[in-house]
């Protein structure tokens, strides 16, 4: 490795131009997001079927679905919750297991035993991952009281959710409160009884209406028509005017043998937003979206709903989970900060080097740069765990760069009449069996980490990954390109420039 550093200077100059382009390019387009996108072994089922009590419930859809996710290869655990009307069943598979692919093996016995199951039962399977839980919270509410409960909510599902599921990178708009519109009907039954309308005719009228159906096409004039038979009700005029009988001599239409009214729906969520009833309005972002991003463009589109809704109903935010990831951002860049200015004042106080200072504070960012070039390729986000990692590993960061910088400046002190170019190739050979031992020794106090389970090792596998690459890279860019720095910050003295020129 004779004059390697000055054999190479330009090209590792070049290399180092390239990896602070690429770090700060690779910023820009890093994904961010509150937890590593890790997806959980565990499979949530929940099955929903009306106002069934609990022991119908317990034998007709808990312990059928049990039985059948039981034959799923690769199942540890599996516990459920039977409420009335609701069941959820979490089957916990091996951490070693595919959950994709588990999650389509449940799936499919879930269908093979559907037939067996309450008519109307409706079942999700979902895997459990950060992705699923809301990003962005927004409360709905009003000040004017002649908007209703159910007025709310049609302002939610018809206005607000159809508004912002236009905004880049959105999976799902949630909305929780509110009371849903119902139509009650009290049946008279005197009047069916003299009418002769059983339970049966009513049941069957009701059931065929409110739809919409294609009856095909018509051809006329070289022009062809979609006929479409549209029977949905709008209005509570139109439910009391549906007819119920017609045998030729009577028409017997539903106002005449009951009383129709709007009524709330029965509701077991209440929403309370400062003081007052209102909705929630959650936002479920996509898997793998940058989390500011969504944040930033959900910010602008609320601002134009607001311009959209009715006199009195406001919107705002309660939960923005992008606000904990900046605040984490904005930690690492402090602490990056602070950890720059003192090493400087360590420089310049105890090495009396203005060069060894600015030697430095380029390195530090050089390894900055490298280790996001790293976790963008390992697929890695800016989250919590990773911030915390690079905020931890800054000290360590700073630590090799001052113990190099330190020795290059004793061997100036030791060997003073000779060239910058020799005295960093003497101070890099002598350290460089230190710098080993010292990288090794740190990254092996990291190996009990990579050994956990469960989700605490998920997580921390994250966070003790991330803070090796750190370190590896601390380690390289402290080896070969912090003496390329110094090297570009010296200037050539007058007895090199003179050696330096040979005699014709």
């Amino acid at each position: 490795m004779r004059n390697f550093f000055i054999s190479y200077k330009s090209p590792l100059t070049v290399i180092i131009v390239l990896i602070i382009m690429s770090g700060v390019y690779i910023y820009s387009r890093l994904q961010t997001s509150l937890f590593p996108e890790i997806t959980f072994p565990k499979i949530k089922i929940i099955a929903d079927a009306g106002l069934q009590p609990v022991n119908k419930m317990m034998v007709t859809v808990t312990k059928p679905l049990e039985n059948a996710i039981k034959r799923v290869p690769d199942l540890a655990d599996i516990r459920s919750i039977t409420s009335r009307g609701s069941c959820e069943i979490s089957a916990f598979m091996d951490w070693d297991a595919n959950v994709d692919l588990s999650q389509q093996r449940i799936e499919s016995r879930i269908s093979e035993i559907r037939n067996d199951l309450p008519p109307g039962v409706q079942i999700t399977v979902e895997r459990m991952n950060p992705s699923i839980l809301p990003v962005i919270g927004y409360t709905l509410e009003t000040n004017n009281t002649g908007f209703t409960a159910i007025d709310m909510k049609q302002i939610a599902l018809y206005t607000v959710k159809p508004f912002l599921s236009q905004v880049k990178g959105v999976a799902e708009i949630r909305i929780i409160g509110g009371k849903q519109k119902e139509y009650w009907l009290t049946l008279n039954p005197q009047k069916m009884s003299q009418l002769n309308i059983t339970p049966d005719i009513l049941s069957n009228a009701l059931t065929q209406t409110n739809f919409i159906q294609s009856n095909g096409y018509l051809s006329d004039y070289h022009l062809m028509y979609l006929t479409v038979t549209d029977a949905t009700v709008h209005s509570l005029d139109e439910l009391q005017n549906l007819i119920i009988s017609n045998n030729g001599k009577r028409i017997v239409q539903l106002k005449d043998i009951a009383e129709v009214k709007i009524r709330e729906g029965v509701e077991y969520t209440r929403i309370n937003a400062n003081g007052k009833e209102g909705l929630l309005v959650a936002i479920i972002k996509q898997p793998n979206t940058n989390l500011i991003a969504v944040s930033d463009e959900m910010e602008k589109k609320v601002e134009d709903l607001k311009k959209l809704l009715p006199p009195g109903v406001t919107v705002s935010p309660y939960y923005v989970q992008a606000d904990f990831v900046n605040d984490s951002v904005k930690s690492v860049t402090d602490s990056l900060w602070i950890g720059l200015a003192l090493a400087i004042v360590v420089a310049i106080i105890f090495l009396r080097s203005f060069k060894a200072s600015a030697t430095i504070l380029i390195t530090i960012p050089i390894t900055i740069c490298l280790t996001l070039i790293a976790m963008y390729t390992v697929g890695y986000t800016l989250n919590i765990m990773t911030l915390g990692a690079i905020a931890a590993a800054i000290g360590l960061i700073i630590d090799d760069a001052i113990v190099v910088v330190e020795q290059i400046h004793r061997t100036h002190e030791e060997h003073p009449g000779e060239p910058s170019t020799t005295i960093v190739q003497k101070a890099i050979h002598y350290l460089l069996p230190a710098m080993i031992g010292s990288s090794m020794s740190t990254i092996v106090i990291f190996i009990p980490f990579e050994m956990m389970s469960g989700v605490a090792g998920a997580y921390f596998k994250v966070m003790t990954n991330t803070m090796i690459m750190i370190l590896v890279c601390s380690f390289f860019v402290t080896w070969i390109f912090l003496p390329v720095v110094y090297l570009l910050l010296t200037r050539r003295s007058k007895e090199t420039r003179k050696k330096s020129v040979k005699p014709v």
